[in-house]
């Protein structure tokens, strides 16, 4: 048996392509919407925030795209994640401006807890912004989080990522839960709003979030989950934050002995 059987048991991407392959339709959702998920992707999605609070006539709108590698970097099984906001928009009485927002990257290796699945490690943010409206345009370092649960109604999931600029100037914590209750032929219930603490701004944003998304398999054998799901922010701290927004998205699982 490899080490990275016994590192993660039963979940490597062989492992999870003959479960998909052979389980219910449940059980490809949980695979498909679990962030912890060891099988190669592609994911974009997108944030509409029509309004923003303390600023009328303001909003954005937010594209990202992401990838999903996993590897096995000195034995160990491990997740990198990079994700690019990709054509942000942002306007409000001064005007509209457009451009990339920052890269991120993280890389967690992956352990076994119980039902549960566990990924921590470091995380890096480019300054690949193109304008100080569309991101932070600093180095930043922190760590990333990620644990997920799957059973037999769902799967519940969270990640937790705190990051710090080089020079001190920006300090801020993420936390997004997941909730997925799986339907049948493939559709869910989903709830994946993000905490947002910024504590150089003293500014804050927790939105709560009910949508839909259905994970089907192509005839190529790849998977397919899209999803529509409208936030509503029951904490709002600061000017500049969305008030509303509809976050909307698709991501394609490549699993092995597959071509993207």
């Amino acid at each position: 048996m490899s080490r990275r059987a016994r590192a993660v048991p039963g979940t490597g991407a062989a492992a999870l392509l003959l479960g998909m392959a052979l389980a219910p339709a449940e059980a490809q959702q949980n695979v498909a919407n679990n962030p912890l998920t060891d099988i190669p992707a592609i994911q974009v999605q997108n944030y509409l925030q029509p309004v923003m609070s303390g600023q009328p006539i303001s909003g954005a709108d937010q594209p990202f795209l992401r990838g999903i590698l996993p590897h096995d970097t000195f034995g160990w099984p491990q997740l990198l994640r990079a994700s690019l906001a990709t054509g942000t928009t942002v306007w409000g009485p001064a005007g509209t401006e457009s451009g990339l927002g920052d890269l991120t990257l993280f890389d967690v290796p992956l352990f076994q807890l119980d039902n549960a699945k566990l990924g921590i490690g470091p995380l890096l943010i480019l300054p690949t912004a193109t304008s100080p409206a569309l991101g932070e345009r600093k180095w930043q370092a922190g760590a990333q989080a990620v644990v997920s649960a799957p059973y037999d109604w769902g799967l519940l999931a969270a990640l937790v990522a705190y990051q710090q600029a080089f020079d001190g100037s920006a300090r801020s914590l993420t936390i997004q839960p997941f909730l997925f209750y799986n339907l049948t032929d493939g559709f869910y219930l989903r709830s994946s709003g993000i905490t947002a603490i910024d504590f150089g701004r003293q500014r804050a944003v927790v939105p709560v979030g009910l949508g839909l998304g259905r994970v089907r398999r192509l005839a190529d054998g790849n998977v397919l989950n899209m999803y529509l799901e409208p936030q509503y922010s029951v904490v709002q701290s600061g000017p500049g934050q969305p008030s509303f927004q509809i976050f909307a998205g698709f991501n394609i699982q490549f699993p092995p002995g597959r071509s993207p």
